[in-house]
Order: structure tokens, then sequence, then C-alpha cells
């Protein structure tokens, strides 16, 4: 019998490593990914992922020699933004009325610090003691090219409140209030430090970073509307895959309080992209930034001759592999995903999977193609029940590629037998929105295996 839920996902956390200002989210509690994996620069260490000794030099560095620059406009920059871009930072948006991080945001604090969701606010409360931080940062991926996030703050009594972007290498550009000094920051880069730094107003509640014509900018607000300048560089790191992180901590003497209202507060005309757009050849080492892995006991999952290889040993246990995508993905539009599934295998008690999930489902809410031994399943799952269906008993031929697509609320199955001439399988109305999803594709044993099996995937809308 298959299991209910297929994606048994333990993903890669990005962990906040090291950060402006001696603002080094040192002690904070990340988990280590599967098999001790955790981002790149950072080890793990009983269980956490901990920055290296050079995001730390980094750290010392911009204490040593933090400086302002003086460059700072006399006049306020124009405060719209105008962007064709999709999949960007916008879209992480949390206005904290719902209690809980999920899904969107993954929370860290240090011994000392407490996190929650209290009366519509972001709360972080920072005791006296050793040097700490906590916050929210985001689970997901996102794109900064054209986009921005925005921080809506509400009490600034911590050491430091922090607006942070931070790309998959950790690299990282901060807004930061600490008393009543405003800065603009760079970390874990070439030449960290402060760039440039002015006195806080205290309405000036709304802090900004953004990416505009090879640029970023740090600006502030007191209305969210109209936009005063900060500090504005060439792009100083490759903004593509990044994280939105809201946080406070330091040293205090007494108890301190720092909260925020929202993230990205207002609304936004920006899309998720099409899951088309989601496209891996496997020809560069790393599934990461592009993918979180995760894998149990008895399988293994890595990039091998261009293709992803995974292998699963004989056993009675359930054992699953696979990866999930770093971001989200509109599959209410465009030609979806694709995959070669040639080498799935139809071995009794296995099964392989592409699924396109509802983040913060665990999976459960999702649409999905599977081969369970000789039976393709086509369906609309939620809350782990399929509400719409059917299947195909396995042509080794013309179902060779499969696709898994949308229009509107309507999802269409497809497979062919050379990756372009394609048959429609079947199609179904989710009662769900197709946008956003993550991608999930993976196999795994659910009972005895009693033959090794290696899956060989040559890319991911790569034909």
């Amino acid at each position: 019998m298959r299991p209910g839920v297929l994606a048994v996902v333990a993903a890669i956390f990005a962990g906040l490593g090291g950060c402006a200002f001696d603002l080094g989210f040192d002690g904070t509690r990340y988990r280590c990914g599967a098999g001790g994996a955790c981002p790149p620069g950072q080890t793990c260490v009983a269980g956490v992922c901990e920055a290296g000794s050079d995001a730390a030099a980094d750290d010392a560095a911009a204490d040593d020699g933090a400086g302002a620059d003086g460059d700072l406009p006399d006049a306020p920059s124009d405060g719209t933004i105008t962007s064709t871009a999709c999949g960007t930072l916008d879209l992480l948006r949390d206005d904290f009325a719902t209690a809980g991080d999920g899904p969107f945001f993954d929370p860290f604090s240090a011994a000392n610090v407490t996190v929650t969701e209290s009366s519509g606010r972001l709360v972080i409360d920072l005791a006296p003691g050793a040097e700490g931080y906590g916050g929210y940062e985001s689970f997901y991926l996102y794109d900064l090219h054209g986009g921005a996030i925005v921080a809506e703050l509400v009490e600034t009594a911590a050491d430091a409140t922090i607006l942070e972007v931070r790309n998959h290498l950790g690299n990282k550009a901060q807004l930061t209030v600490e008393g009543s000094t405003v800065f603009a920051g760079l970390f874990s880069v070439p030449s960290p430090g402060t760039l440039a730094q002015r006195a806080w107003q205290s309405n000036e509640r709304f802090f900004r970073i953004r990416e505009e014509s090879g640029d970023m900018i740090w600006e502030l607000s007191t209305d969210g509307a109209s936009w005063s300048l900060l500090h504005r560089r060439a792009l100083p790191f490759d903004v593509s895959h990044v994280q939105g992180v809201v946080a406070a901590g330091g040293t205090v003497s007494t108890l301190s309080r720092s909260s925020f209202e929202a993230v990205n507060p207002g609304p936004t005309t920006i899309p998720y992209c099409p899951a088309d757009e989601l496209r891996d050849d496997f020809a560069t080492s790393g599934l990461y930034p592009v993918w979180y892995v995760y894998q149990n006991s008895g399988c293994t999952v890595q990039e091998t001759g261009g293709n992803l290889v995974l292998t699963y040993q004989t056993g009675s246990s359930s054992s699953f592999c696979g990866m999930d995508s770093s971001h989200l993905w509109d599959f209410s539009r465009g030609d979806g995903v694709t995959i070669d599934a040639s080498t799935l295998p139809s071995a009794s008690n296995f099964v392989s999977y592409l699924e396109a999930a509802v983040p913060g489902t665990s999976g459960g809410t999702r649409i999905d193609m599977t081969l369970d031994g000789t039976t393709i399943d086509m369906r609309v799952v939620v809350s782990d029940a399929a509400v719409a269906g059917t299947t195909l008993t396995i042509d080794r031929t013309m179902h060779r590629w499969w696709r898994m697509r949308g229009t509107g609320a309507t999802v269409i199955w497809e497979t062919a037998p050379d990756g372009s001439t394609w048959t429609e399988r079947f199609r179904a109305t989710a009662p769900f929105p197709l946008a956003p999803l993550d991608v999930n594709l993976g196999a795994g044993r659910y009972g005895t295996l009693s033959s090794p099996v290696t899956i060989t995937l040559p890319g991911v809308n790569a034909s």
C-alpha cells in the first residue's frame, strides 16, 4: 500500500550566520539538514548550522572598520517600483494576524531571546545575558531583481532591529537601527562594513531594501509611500536566490523588545514565475540553491555526469530521497514541469513521484503524477485524500516523458514518447490555487525492496 504522504521531506535550511555591526546571529538554533547538511560557509555542530571562520572574520572586520560614506542625498527618492519580474522578494508577505511562523518563515532564537506572534505583530524579546538574536527567516528563496522587501517596525528597544536580505552564499545586506542611528551595511562579502549611517527619526517605521537597474537600494519611510534614500550602490552580490530576514538582538542590561507590524504590507501585482521556468540540466555541481535535498537512510541523491542519480538499497523500512524546490512556482499558466521518466522503476513497494504542493500542508494538498509498480496515477489531493484522479498502466514507449501543467484552475497531465509530441491523459479542476506551489521530485520504498534501484534523471524542463 502506498504511503499517505509521499513526500517525507527533511529540507536543508539556510541558517543565519554572522551578521552586521557585530550582529552575528551566533547562538541561534538553526537545524542542520539531512546528513548534517548546511548552507555554504556553515558547518553542522551538535545538530545546528554554525557560521564558518570566514564569515566570522568578515563580521569582526565590520566592527573594526565601519564608517559612514557621507553620500546621502538631500531629496527623497521616488517610492514607486515598476517591475515586470516574477518570483521576487515582494511575494514574501506576512501581517502576523494569524499566529505561527509557517509556511513562509522559519523562526530562530538564541537562549535569551523569545520570538512570538502576538496581537498581529512579530514580537522579539531580548533578555539580559550573552549577545543573542532572534527573528524570522524566509523558508523559500526569492529573486530580488526588480523586487523589494519592506518591514514595518513598531518597537525598537532591542540593541539592534534588523531587516536583512541574504543570498544563497551567505552574503548579506542589512538595514539596521541601533538606538537613534540607522545603518546600511554589507556583510560576509569581500569588503564588509557600514556603507552609510545617519540619525534615525522614530517615525521612520518602514524599512526597504530593493533592486533597480542593477543597483541595491536602502530606504526609509514614515508612511510606506514616500521614501528617503539612505544608500545606493551597484549590486554587491548575486540576488537571484535570496531570503528575507526580520530580526532583533544584541546585548542589553534590561528586558528589551523589538516588534514588527508586517513584512511587505499592502498589495503586490508581482506574480510567481510559471513552473516552466524551473530548469535544471544537472550539469553544474550542487543542487542548492535551486533545490533543497532530502534523504533518508538507505538512499542517496547526487549529481553525476549531468544527471540526477537516486540510489536505493534493499530493505524493509520506508526510505525516501528526492528534492524540493527552493523557490515557489505558478502552475496556473505556462508549460508546467516536464521530466524524462524512462528510468523510474516498476518495482514492488516502490513509488516515484512528481508533485506540486501547497506550502504549509506537508505535501498533503497537491497535484501529483506517480508511478507505483506498473501504475501511473494522476491526482488532485486535498489533505492526503484524492478528490480527482485517474490511472494508466505504464507504456514505456508512449509514457516515457511526463508533463504536469495547468491553465487557470485546471490541471492537465500529459505524456509523450519524445518530449515534444504530447498526449493529454487527464484533466481536473483543483479546489485550491495553483500558485504558489512547491515542486517535489523523488522516490522511495514503503515496504520490502528486494533488489537495489537506481534512478537517473537527465533534467527538469530540460528536453
